[in-house]
Protein backbone atom coordinates (compact mmCIF):
# COMPACT_ATOMS: atom_id res chain seq x y z
CA UNK A 1 0.00 0.00 0.00
CA UNK A 2 1.94 3.15 -0.99
CA UNK A 3 0.52 7.05 0.05
CA UNK A 4 1.79 9.42 -2.16
CA UNK A 5 0.50 12.69 0.30
CA UNK A 6 0.04 13.81 3.65
CA UNK A 7 -2.19 16.13 5.15
CA UNK A 8 -2.10 17.13 8.39
CA UNK A 9 -5.35 18.92 10.13
CA UNK A 10 -3.81 20.23 13.56
CA UNK A 11 -6.73 21.59 15.34
CA UNK A 12 -4.02 23.33 17.44
CA UNK A 13 -5.99 25.05 20.35
CA UNK A 14 -4.76 27.60 22.84
CA UNK A 15 -2.12 26.55 25.00
CA UNK A 16 -3.05 25.53 28.95
CA UNK A 17 -0.40 25.16 31.74
CA UNK A 18 -1.17 21.60 32.24
CA UNK A 19 -0.35 17.89 31.95
CA UNK A 20 -1.70 16.72 29.26
CA UNK A 21 0.44 14.84 26.63
CA UNK A 22 3.11 15.37 28.74
CA UNK A 23 4.96 12.16 28.39
CA UNK A 24 8.43 10.85 27.72
CA UNK A 25 8.53 9.29 25.06
CA UNK A 26 9.85 5.48 25.53
CA UNK A 27 11.29 2.75 23.32
CA UNK A 28 8.48 -0.27 23.36
CA UNK A 29 9.38 -3.53 21.50
CA UNK A 30 8.34 -3.66 17.85
CA UNK A 31 8.71 0.51 17.47
CA UNK A 32 10.70 2.58 15.28
CA UNK A 33 13.83 3.54 17.24
CA UNK A 34 14.94 5.97 14.30
CA UNK A 35 11.76 7.48 15.08
CA UNK A 36 12.03 7.65 18.85
CA UNK A 37 15.73 9.35 17.50
CA UNK A 38 14.18 11.99 15.94
CA UNK A 39 11.71 13.36 18.30
CA UNK A 40 14.75 13.24 21.21
CA UNK A 41 16.60 15.33 18.64
CA UNK A 42 13.81 17.56 17.90
CA UNK A 43 14.10 18.81 21.40
CA UNK A 44 11.54 19.31 24.04
CA UNK A 45 12.16 23.21 24.30
CA UNK A 46 11.14 23.96 21.47
CA UNK A 47 9.07 22.03 19.89
CA UNK A 48 6.97 22.46 16.49
CA UNK A 49 4.33 20.84 14.26
CA UNK A 50 7.14 21.65 11.28
CA UNK A 51 8.81 18.66 12.75
CA UNK A 52 6.51 15.96 10.95
CA UNK A 53 6.95 17.59 7.94
CA UNK A 54 10.84 16.77 8.10
CA UNK A 55 10.18 13.20 9.47
CA UNK A 56 7.25 12.81 7.14
CA UNK A 57 9.09 14.14 3.24
CA UNK A 58 11.11 10.73 3.18
CA UNK A 59 7.75 8.72 2.87
CA UNK A 60 5.71 10.53 0.49
CA UNK A 61 5.63 12.97 -2.80
CA UNK A 62 4.57 15.87 -0.43
CA UNK A 63 3.24 17.02 2.71
CA UNK A 64 0.33 19.40 3.08
CA UNK A 65 -1.11 21.68 5.76
CA UNK A 66 -1.86 25.50 6.31
CA UNK A 67 1.60 27.35 7.34
CA UNK A 68 2.14 28.81 9.49
CA UNK A 69 0.97 25.27 11.39
CA UNK A 70 2.26 26.39 14.63
CA UNK A 71 0.55 29.99 14.70
CA UNK A 72 -3.34 29.26 13.28
CA UNK A 73 -5.33 28.02 16.02
CA UNK A 74 -8.57 26.02 15.56
CA UNK A 75 -11.71 27.83 17.48
CA UNK A 76 -15.06 27.43 18.13
CA UNK A 77 -16.24 30.66 16.67
CA UNK A 78 -14.28 30.23 13.69
CA UNK A 79 -14.95 26.79 12.92
CA UNK A 80 -16.52 27.24 9.35
CA UNK A 81 -13.87 29.36 8.31
CA UNK A 82 -10.88 26.28 9.26
CA UNK A 83 -12.69 23.92 7.25
CA UNK A 84 -12.76 25.97 4.09
CA UNK A 85 -9.37 26.94 4.21
CA UNK A 86 -8.55 23.05 4.25
CA UNK A 87 -10.95 22.33 1.97
CA UNK A 88 -8.89 21.38 -1.22
CA UNK A 89 -6.18 19.41 1.11
CA UNK A 90 -9.11 17.31 2.16
CA UNK A 91 -9.93 16.65 -1.55
CA UNK A 92 -6.52 15.34 -2.18
CA UNK A 93 -6.24 12.02 -3.94
CA UNK A 94 -3.80 8.76 -2.84
CA UNK A 95 -3.96 10.61 0.59
CA UNK A 96 -3.59 10.37 4.47
CA UNK A 97 -5.76 13.10 5.86
CA UNK A 98 -4.78 12.98 9.82
CA UNK A 99 -7.11 14.88 11.78
CA UNK A 100 -5.70 15.97 15.34
CA UNK A 101 -8.15 17.85 17.45
CA UNK A 102 -7.85 18.04 21.25
CA UNK A 103 -9.38 15.35 22.45
CA UNK A 104 -11.46 13.69 19.37
CA UNK A 105 -15.06 13.60 18.54
CA UNK A 106 -17.42 15.18 20.23
CA UNK A 107 -18.63 13.75 23.44
CA UNK A 108 -21.96 14.22 26.26
CA UNK A 109 -24.55 17.06 25.86
CA UNK A 110 -23.95 20.73 24.58
CA UNK A 111 -22.99 21.95 28.40
CA UNK A 112 -20.63 19.37 28.81
CA UNK A 113 -19.17 20.52 25.65
CA UNK A 114 -19.09 24.06 26.16
CA UNK A 115 -17.57 23.27 30.09
CA UNK A 116 -14.93 21.40 28.58
CA UNK A 117 -14.17 23.42 25.47
CA UNK A 118 -15.91 22.47 22.20
CA UNK A 119 -12.98 23.57 20.07
CA UNK A 120 -11.25 20.21 21.74
CA UNK A 121 -13.80 17.93 19.47
CA UNK A 122 -15.10 17.55 16.29
CA UNK A 123 -18.47 17.89 15.96
CA UNK A 124 -20.47 15.18 13.93
CA UNK A 125 -22.08 17.26 11.66
CA UNK A 126 -18.12 18.41 10.73
CA UNK A 127 -17.47 14.75 10.07
CA UNK A 128 -20.65 14.50 7.64
CA UNK A 129 -18.71 16.98 5.41
CA UNK A 130 -15.34 15.46 6.12
CA UNK A 131 -16.10 11.73 4.74
CA UNK A 132 -17.89 14.12 1.46
CA UNK A 133 -14.68 15.48 0.93
CA UNK A 134 -12.90 12.45 1.18
CA UNK A 135 -11.66 10.83 -2.39
CA UNK A 136 -12.28 6.89 -2.47
CA UNK A 137 -8.36 6.75 -2.97
CA UNK A 138 -7.18 8.59 0.31
CA UNK A 139 -8.12 8.08 3.59
CA UNK A 140 -9.38 10.04 6.75
CA UNK A 141 -7.41 9.24 10.17
CA UNK A 142 -8.78 10.79 13.52
CA UNK A 143 -6.65 11.13 16.85
CA UNK A 144 -9.01 9.81 19.71
CA UNK A 145 -7.93 10.69 23.31
CA UNK A 146 -9.82 7.94 25.76
CA UNK A 147 -11.34 8.09 29.09
CA UNK A 148 -8.74 7.63 32.36
CA UNK A 149 -10.13 4.42 33.04
CA UNK A 150 -8.13 1.31 30.99
CA UNK A 151 -10.55 -1.38 31.82
CA UNK A 152 -13.21 0.77 29.42
CA UNK A 153 -11.34 1.81 26.59
CA UNK A 154 -12.04 -1.27 24.29
CA UNK A 155 -15.67 -0.18 25.18
CA UNK A 156 -14.78 3.59 24.39
CA UNK A 157 -13.36 2.44 20.87
CA UNK A 158 -15.89 0.51 20.03
CA UNK A 159 -18.78 3.29 20.80
CA UNK A 160 -16.05 6.29 18.99
CA UNK A 161 -16.04 3.76 15.74
CA UNK A 162 -20.18 3.57 16.16
CA UNK A 163 -20.18 7.75 16.19
CA UNK A 164 -17.97 8.06 13.16
CA UNK A 165 -19.89 5.09 11.47
CA UNK A 166 -23.37 7.55 11.66
CA UNK A 167 -21.85 10.71 11.54
CA UNK A 168 -19.59 9.60 8.55
CA UNK A 169 -22.58 7.53 6.55
CA UNK A 170 -19.39 5.48 5.83
CA UNK A 171 -19.19 1.91 5.92
CA UNK A 172 -15.09 1.17 6.02
CA UNK A 173 -14.38 2.02 9.61
CA UNK A 174 -11.24 0.76 11.62
CA UNK A 175 -9.21 1.71 14.61
CA UNK A 176 -6.12 0.82 16.47
CA UNK A 177 -5.41 1.16 20.54
CA UNK A 178 -2.59 1.79 22.35
CA UNK A 179 -3.76 2.64 25.95
CA UNK A 180 -5.49 6.17 26.12
CA UNK A 181 -4.79 6.80 22.66
CA UNK A 182 -6.45 5.99 19.41
CA UNK A 183 -6.88 6.41 16.04
CA UNK A 184 -9.44 6.16 14.15
CA UNK A 185 -9.81 5.32 10.33
CA UNK A 186 -12.47 5.77 7.71
CA UNK A 187 -12.30 5.00 3.77
CA UNK A 188 -14.74 4.66 1.06
CA UNK A 189 -12.83 2.01 -0.49
CA UNK A 190 -13.11 -1.35 0.16
CA UNK A 191 -9.84 -2.51 -1.21
CA UNK A 192 -8.15 0.49 0.09
CA UNK A 193 -10.26 -0.45 4.00
CA UNK A 194 -8.86 -4.34 3.53
CA UNK A 195 -5.05 -3.11 2.73
CA UNK A 196 -5.32 -0.64 5.75
CA UNK A 197 -6.47 -3.39 7.84
CA UNK A 198 -3.43 -5.63 6.91
CA UNK A 199 -1.61 -2.91 7.57
CA UNK A 200 -3.05 -2.29 11.12
CA UNK A 201 -2.94 -6.19 12.04
CA UNK A 202 0.61 -6.29 11.20
CA UNK A 203 0.87 -3.32 13.00
CA UNK A 204 -0.51 -4.86 15.96
CA UNK A 205 0.85 -8.03 16.21
CA UNK A 206 4.51 -5.97 15.80
CA UNK A 207 3.86 -3.79 19.00
CA UNK A 208 5.17 -5.55 22.13
CA UNK A 209 3.18 -2.81 24.05
CA UNK A 210 1.33 -4.20 27.18
CA UNK A 211 -2.35 -2.27 25.91
CA UNK A 212 -3.47 -2.74 22.65
CA UNK A 213 -6.03 -3.69 20.55
CA UNK A 214 -7.34 -3.57 16.56
CA UNK A 215 -10.87 -2.93 15.35
CA UNK A 216 -12.32 -3.12 12.24
CA UNK A 217 -15.61 -2.33 11.22
CA UNK A 218 -17.05 -1.77 14.90
CA UNK A 219 -15.52 -5.42 16.30
CA UNK A 220 -12.31 -5.97 18.20
CA UNK A 221 -10.55 -8.35 16.17
CA UNK A 222 -7.02 -8.42 18.13
CA UNK A 223 -7.13 -7.40 21.93
CA UNK A 224 -4.59 -8.08 24.99
CA UNK A 225 -6.27 -8.71 28.18
CA UNK A 226 -5.77 -5.75 30.84
CA UNK A 227 -3.62 -6.65 33.11
CA UNK A 228 -3.29 -5.31 36.89
CA UNK A 229 -4.74 -2.41 38.43
CA UNK A 230 -6.64 0.64 37.16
Amino acid sequence: MKIDHYVFVPMLTNHQIDNEGNKTPMMIGGKSAALLSFIGDCGSKSPSLCHWEQWLNRYVKSYKTIEPADNIYFTDSARHEYWVSFTEHLKEDNALIFLDPDTGLESGTNSYLQKMGREKYILNHEIELLYRHLRPSSILMIYQHLPNNKHIHEEAVHNKLAQLRTASGGNFISAYREDDLAFLFVTKDEIIHDKLCGLLSAYHDKSQHKYKSLHITNMPVHSDALKGGA
